[in-house]
């Protein structure tokens, strides 16, 4: 190292960088090309555009044992309703009637009702008898299902309850009921049943 000169290091690391003229004064410390680039960066999380299909992949579908032998539920939802439906000692037939819609190009070409409520015994909460429609997820085709169950079998419309969510499917909500659906909230379902049933989900 030349007289009158000091060596400048790497203010992380301690690496020597190179010799200064004592003359000349550091203005700011200053690191290695391996110390400035080991900074961390985080990475910004993708937001994850969630769709009906997505939706569709989160739900519980199988057979729940505790409530029937052979019923495919295709969610916890389904399948808590119809805890409810045993709680109450209600009689009720699943996915057994199905309703067509003929003259459409497009799909949705029938429709397959979830709940079938029968017998003459009064249930409380807003249930009745006849059919149960239960809608965790409302698609474009669920949409046209209501719509078109009502044009084509109206007798069946009026005897229709479909069961919503109210935490956040406000306009799913407000759907059914410009159609004239009747409407049950399940989040107010869950609230009175859950500390009732056993083998509640969710």
């Amino acid at each position: 190292m030349a007289a009158g000169t000091s060596i400048v290091r790497c203010s992380k690391c301690k690496k020597a960088l190179f010799y200064l003229d004592n003359s000349y004064k550091m203005a700011c410390k200053i690191k290695c090309i391996e110390c400035g680039s080991s900074k961390k960066t985080k990475k910004k999380k993708k937001k994850v555009k969630v769709t009906a299909a997505g939706n569709f992949a989160l739900t519980k579908g199988g057979i729940r044992k505790d409530v029937h032998p052979t019923y495919y539920f295709r969610s916890a939802t389904e399948a808590n309703f119809a805890r409810i439906l045993q709680y109450l000692k209600a009689t009720w037939t699943f996915e057994e009637r199905v309703f067509t819609f003929d003259g459409y190009k497009n799909k949705p070409h029938m429709y397959i009702m979830d709940f079938e409520v029968k017998g003459r015994k009064k249930l409380p909460d807003g249930i009745e008898q006849g059919f149960i429609e239960v809608k965790g997820f409302m698609t474009p085709q669920s949409r046209s299902k209501l719509r078109r169950l009502k044009k084509h079998y109206p007798d069946e419309f009026a005897k229709t309850t479909v069961i919503v969510y109210n935490k956040y499917k406000k306009k799913d909500i407000e759907f059914c009921k410009k159609l004239g659906y009747k409407v049950l909230l399940y989040d107010v379902l869950t609230k009175k049943y859950k500390p009732l049933i056993p083998n509640w989900e969710g």
